[in-house]
């Protein structure tokens, strides 16, 4: 009972991040999946990139929430990309799908060759259905409306807007993401659609070496129902010919009607070897929540294909 009730608070605080999202946002944007949060980032290198992301929460119960998401985006003519993602969120009861695809375009802010400064925008479409499975309930009064058959589902469609910029050790991006096209009313079937989101980063690679640099950066994301959240992260890099290795971690901070929170610390490993990539996260969470349900982990891996699809390359 008492790890029942820890559960429901658990959701009513941390509503805003997890039941009602699209895609659950954790630490992706620091494993190589930026782009599945800001479409301005379709395409942002040379080649064709595949992305994996699996992530476990609160691993002390049985059916805990979990989230799997695959995505693909490159250059796909001249200077305009493109990008594709699925995933699937299982939380219980309730399944979410959902596919996204979209666009982006390029300009370059100087010569250099190798897409070191560029100023990018782009957009994307969300469809995403949710299901909740009513075998798996045990209301405690038979024939609540609330979770009849004809609410078990349902389907919503999302636009994606998003900017990006990239000034040799600089980068920022600005994204607003989940904008309703469909059954944007407050409530649908008992169900409150999912916030707006304007999320907002940048960071700086501080060079200490030629092959040796740290990045600090931010993540703020803030909400149309007046909750907020900030990532502040410190990751540092070493760089070989053909390889690289990364360590840090991410502290997570949230705001919302429920009051402030100290989510967790994340700490971050990811390596490059040739074209292939991986990385992991581990989320300590720093309240008593987590003593009762666990804490978070996240696993990704990804591959830089050879541009097949644009042979000529990119267009300065």
């Amino acid at each position: 009972m008492r790890k029942l009730l820890v559960l429901i608070i658990a959701v009513s605080f941390f509503g805003f991040f997890k039941s009602q999202e699209t895609l659950p946002y954790y630490q992706q944007y620091l494993l190589e999946g930026d782009f599945l949060f800001n479409p301005a980032l379709y395409g942002k290198t040379d080649d064709v990139v595949v992305n994996l992301n699996y992530q476990k929460q609160f691993s002390k119960f049985d059916q805990s929430p979990n989230v799997q998401s695959i995505g693909i985006h490159a250059n796909v003519f001249d200077r305009v990309g493109a990008g594709l993602h699925f995933f699937r969120d299982q939380n219980g009861p309730v399944s979410s799908n959902g596919i996204s695809a979209g666009a982006s375009y390029f300009i370059p802010m100087d010569d250099d060759g190798e897409r070191l400064s560029q100023f990018s925008f782009g957009t994307s479409v969300n469809f995403y259905n949710m299901h909740v499975d009513l075998g798996m309930l045990n209301p405690e009064t038979a024939g609540d409306p609330t979770i009849a058959p004809e609410n078990s589902s349902l389907f919503l469609v999302y636009a994606n807007l998003g900017m990006a910029i990239t000034f040799r050790k600089f980068f920022a991006g600005f994204s607003v993401n989940d904008i309703a096209l469909s059954n944007d009313i407050p409530i649908v079937a008992g169900i409150e659609p999912e916030p707006t989101k304007l999320m907002f980063n940048a960071g700086y690679n501080v060079h200490l070496g030629e092959d040796f640099f740290v990045t600090p950066s931010v993540l703020m994301n803030f909400s149309t129902n007046s909750a907020k959240m900030i990532d502040m992260n410190l990751m540092a890099t070493a760089r070989g010919e053909s390889s690289s290795f990364s360590a840090g971690a991410s502290f997570r901070t949230a705001n919302n009607k429920f009051g402030n929170q100290s989510l967790g610390i994340a700490p971050v490993v990811k390596a490059t070897v040739n074209r292939f990539f991986f990385g992991a996260s581990y989320n300590f969470g720093l309240s008593d929540i987590q003593q009762y349900a666990g804490s978070s982990f996240m696993l990704s891996v990804g591959y830089n294909i050879e541009n097949f699809i644009n042979q000529r390359g990119f267009r300065f």
